[in-house]
């Protein structure tokens, strides 16, 4: 088998398309064609089924994608060791939350590039779900959401930081003066949410199950977190989201810590088991380093705030009886 055979394999594996798959390898789709053919050829095996319309992985292709990634890394390792080389290099493909790219990843992914030039780093927005068909699949080397996979993903998690709830309120509003907030002193509020299922629901629904609370008033759902957060300015209602939303500039917002059940959130990155390239390895490194601070908010935003428009998308949701890990995030 030659490695670039692989690294096509892997292409249409993740695509499942030989026209995509030349795309992001740089070759014609005849070439692409070409080395699948060859590899095939090679193993004594079909790895791909074909029809007019769909391509599908066979079982023998969908055991090589468990291999042909743990292959090229260790060749990658395997090159580096002969040279005498400790330069990371290659490509990684990492996937996060929008609120945690914009806020909270973003300059971590900086530093560590700015430590080594020689590596790309690719970084893909999505909601949770996409995400983990993503890593799934082989496209994301590396996930961060606010939710560990469940057990049955085959994937490999641990929590590389906290954020903790906030309650949204406009500018002079009643609770504004209060140094926090709990499930007692919203029981009249009026809440924006967004939709069952999303994440960020199942932290409201969490904030106040856990507490032994009853559920305030839902004045409405919203497939936007910027459509919530400028509804709050407006007067419309209050919500309650990570404090990392609302860590733009802005003016005619209130957040104040939420001092209630649920009221910390695990950040949880999630990779594939198996051999893992140089590159992963270092990098999953710095981020543990990253995550002494556990307990400590993300940021330290103290008075008014605004936001993105992060939008929520079905996608961003984690199933039924998936657990929004916030209370014991730190025990991981």
């Amino acid at each position: 088998m030659q490695l670039k055979h692989l690294r096509t394999f892997l292409a249409v594996a993740s695509t499942l398309s030989f026209t995509k798959a030349g795309r992001k390898v740089h070759l014609a789709q005849s070439s692409v064609t070409e080395q699948i053919q060859m590899l095939e050829a090679d193993l004594g095996v079909a790895l791909f089924e074909r029809s007019q319309r769909k391509l599908a992985l066979t079982d023998a292709g969908a055991t090589l994608v468990k291999y042909a990634g743990a292959m090229l890394a260790l060749a990658v390792d395997a090159r580096a060791a002969v040279l005498g080389s400790v330069e990371v290099r290659g490509r990684l493909a990492v996937g996060a939350l929008e609120t945690l790219c914009a806020h909270w990843l973003a300059p971590i992914l900086a530093e560590f590039q700015g430590r080594h030039p020689a590596l790309q780093l690719d970084l893909q927005v999505a909601g949770t779900g996409a995400l983990r068909d993503a890593m799934r699949e082989g496209s994301l080397d590396l996930s961060f959401s606010f939710t560990q996979p469940p057990p049955d993903s085959g994937l490999h998690s641990e929590c590389v930081g906290s954020d903790e709830l906030v309650l949204l309120v406009p500018a002079g509003h009643a609770l504004g003066s209060l140094a926090s907030v709990g499930p007692q002193d919203v029981a009249r509020e009026r809440f924006l949410v967004t939709a069952q299922g999303c994440v960020y629901r199942s932290m409201f629904d969490s904030a106040f199950s856990a507490s032994g609370c009853q559920v305030p008033q839902v004045a409405g759902e919203y497939g936007s977190l910027g459509a919530i957060v400028h509804m709050v300015r407006a007067g419309f209602g209050c919500a309650l989201m990570p404090r990392l939303v609302v860590a733009g500039q802005g003016v005619g917002l209130v957040a104040l810590p939420w001092e209630g059940g649920a009221a910390r959130i695990g950040i949880h990155m999630s990779w594939r088991p198996g051999q893992l390239p140089f590159a992963l390895r270092q990098l999953l490194d710095a981020l543990r380093l990253r995550a002494v601070g556990l307990h400590e908010p993300v940021s330290a935003i103290d008075v008014q705030h605004a936001a993105g428009s992060e939008a929520v998308s079905h996608e961003e949701t984690d199933g039924v009886g998936d657990v929004v890990d916030v209370a014991d995030a730190a025990n991981r």
